[in-house]
This record gives C-alpha cells, sequence and structure tokens, in this order.
C-alpha cells in the first residue's frame, strides 16, 4: 500500500516561502493573502525590500531556523498527529483513488508531505512530494487533493496534452476542478469538503453532475473538452 511520510524540511520551507513573497497566486489572484498565510507583514515586506538574492535568502533562512528552534517541539507534534490522522484512511483513500482515476498505484509507492509556514502548498508529481500547512489543525484534505493532483498528472498528462489537445490552462483549471470527486467519492473519510477555488465553481458544478452519469474518469475529461469546445 502507498504511504504518505510527513517532515520538516527547512530548505524545502525556505523555497516555498521566497515562492509565495516573490509571486502573485496563479488561483483567486485578488486573494494576495491567501498565499502567505500567517507569514508576519513585517517580515513578508523586508524580504520584498531587499533586493540582494543572498541577503534576500539569508533572511527567510534566519527566520525560518529561529523559527524551529523556538517551536521544535509544537513542529514535532504537528507532524506525529499529521501522520496519526492520515494513517486512519491512507488504505481506504488509495483504493478510492486508484477506482476512480482508473490507475493503478504501485503497493511500495511513496510521497512525502513537508510542511511549510506558508499558506501555499505546492507539489511536484515527478517526485511525489507535496506540502501542508504547518498551522492547520488538519491537514487531511489537503493530502487527499494533492495527492489526487500528483496522480493525476502521472497518469493522463501527456494523454491531456497530446491526444485532447488540452492547453496548460485548460490541464491546469480541469486539474483543480475535478477535485469536487473528493466529495463525491471519499467526503466520509475526510474532515471537510475540498472547496475550490472561486473562478472554478461553475465548472466544478457541470464536471459534477456529468459524473453522476456513469462515473468514468476519461469521459469526464472528454466532456470536459467538449465544454472547451463550446466556450464554457
Amino acid at each position: 500500500m502507498p504511504k504518505v511520510k510527513f517532515e520538516y524540511d527547512i530548505s524545502k520551507d525556505k523555497w516555498n516561502v521566497l515562492r509565495v513573497i516573490n509571486n502573485p497566486p496563479v488561483f483567486e489572484p485578488d486573494n494576495l493573502k491567501r498565499p502567505l498565510g500567517n507569514l508576519p507583514g513585517s517580515f513578508v515586506e523586508k524580504v520584498r525590500l531587499e533586493t540582494n538574492p543572498d541577503e534576500k535568502d539569508k533572511i527567510i533562512s534566519d527566520f525560518l531556523k529561529n523559527n524551529y528552534d523556538n517551536n521544535k517541539d509544537f513542529i514535532n507534534e504537528r507532524i506525529k498527529k499529521f501522520s496519526q490522522d492520515w494513517e486512519k484512511n491512507n488504505e481506504e483513500y488509495f483504493k478510492r483513488l486508484e477506482v476512480v482515476l482508473n490507475i493503478k498505484i504501485p503497493s511500495g509507492t511513496a510521497y512525502t508531505a513537508y510542511l511549510t509556514s506558508a499558506g501555499s502548498c505546492p507539489f511536484n508529481a515527478g517526485g511525489r512530494w507535496f506540502m501542508v500547512r504547518l498551522a492547520d489543525e488538519k491537514v487531511d484534505v489537503t493530502v487527499a487533493h494533492e495527492l489526487m493532483h500528483i496522480e493525476f498528472i502521472r497518469a493522463y498528462g501527456f494523454y491531456c496534452r497530446d491526444v485532447l489537445k488540452l492547453s496548460p490552462e485548460e490541464f491546469g483549471e480541469f486539474q483543480e476542478a475535478s477535485t469536487f470527486l473528493l466529495n463525491e467519492e471519499m467526503g466520509d473519510l475526510l474532515s471537510r469538503p475540498d472547496y475550490g477555488y472561486k473562478e472554478h465553481q461553475e465548472i466544478r458544478n457541470k464536471l459534477s453532475l456529468e459524473w453522476r452519469k456513469n462515473k468514468n474518469f476519461n469521459e469526464l475529461l472528454t466532456y470536459y473538452k467538449s465544454l472547451k469546445k463550446e466556450g464554457v
């Protein structure tokens, strides 16, 4: 059975903190605070004002090292809690994900969930790693959401590009909108619904109605492509 390991890596956290400070959000671009999470405003401003890349790196490194030194026990407790909470549904989640996406995930597959101080949780499909917010009390929905992204891309990325001819923007929209499936097929496992981004609500509703007709992921992708042809 696939497994998820939770850990804190200050270099990964630094990369993500720098990313959210330097780049505007891709989704919900008017919500500039969301990706920053609980990062102090004074710290964010200090990083943004610094023009020397090495100094910028040092500011973030010092901030995160100090935060880790002062909150080591809390971070370790979070890792333990997140691990124990996810383990309760790990096996059932992956069984259902394979059915939903119509894929087979090798039993020894390992994923890493890195804790981050930022509010945005990126993922890496090739490396099968993703991030969860250190400040969150529960991260099961984030874990389920990012794992679905990873396996969707690995299984259907080339198909969407080469066969369906989806543009990068369309691919990204479907990737995010299709997480409505977590609510449809795994709602009883998760602590809350997967809400999605506000700009995807209309397409999520259309996909949800289509899914309930036959619950076939390949046909759902084809349906999505037809919506794009119609200009939806």
